[in-house]
């Protein structure tokens, strides 16, 4: 059935977006305003409209996490399914619009290419990969998001409760350990280190 697929979808579309460590810090920063965590959510419904509306009998929408939205986009016929670069395009556009941050890490297109992945998988009724993703949403929970705000020399960052882990495993273990770029100070130029990390640039906020 469409809405379980759409329910089990949305299941992992939370998690894989709670592990984004850019979207991490906005939320935990109120970079979107003292609505950030709903922002979050409404972030996931938007996305899972998109892909509501490619269903042969897209209807109502049931993926109503707030006010923002109310409705799929196409309720009345089935569009493409949308792919990596859609998403990821959508994903950069929302955290610019929403969180008024500039990825420039490359991590969108990590989403992207997961939750396409993630979409393929629940159409044929697999929860394997939602709940990888939702058993590491649930180990990064507690956990607050470290970084520097400065353009001296990159560094990587973590997640911290307390305790420095060194987790090893599957592949899906290691979406909480992703790189995030430098967060600069909204004068600043997005700039490349000699290791290669790029940085995240935050405009003036609102």
């Amino acid at each position: 059935m469409a809405s379980d697929t759409l329910i089990l979808f949305a299941r992992g579309l939370l998690a894989r977006l709670a592990l984004w460590p850019a979207l991490r810090i906005a939320v935990h920063q109120n970079w979107g305003g003292p609505q950030s965590a709903q922002k979050q959510r409404w972030f996931a419904g938007v996305i899972i409209d998109e892909f509501e509306a490619s269903l042969p009998t897209a209807s109502a929408s049931l993926t109503t996490f707030d006010s923002h939205q109310s409705a799929p986009m196409h309720p009345t016929h089935a569009l493409p399914e949308p792919d990596t670069e859609y998403i990821e395009t959508m994903l950069l556009q929302i955290m610019d619009d929403e969180f008024e941050v500039a990825l420039e890490d490359g991590s969108a297109f990590d989403v992207a290419r997961d939750v396409v992945r993630l979409w393929n998988d629940v159409k044929e009724g697999k929860d394997g990969y939602v709940k990888d993703l939702e058993m590491q949403a649930d180990r990064m929970k507690g956990k607050m998001p470290q970084y520097e705000v400065d353009a001296g020399s990159a560094s990587d960052w973590e997640d911290s409760d307390g305790d420095n882990e060194d987790e090893s495993g599957s592949d899906s273990e290691n979406f909480g350990k992703e790189v995030v770029p430098q967060l600069l100070d909204h004068a600043e130029v997005p700039d490349i280190d000699e290791d290669g990390f790029t940085t995240v640039k935050r405009r003036g906020g609102r």
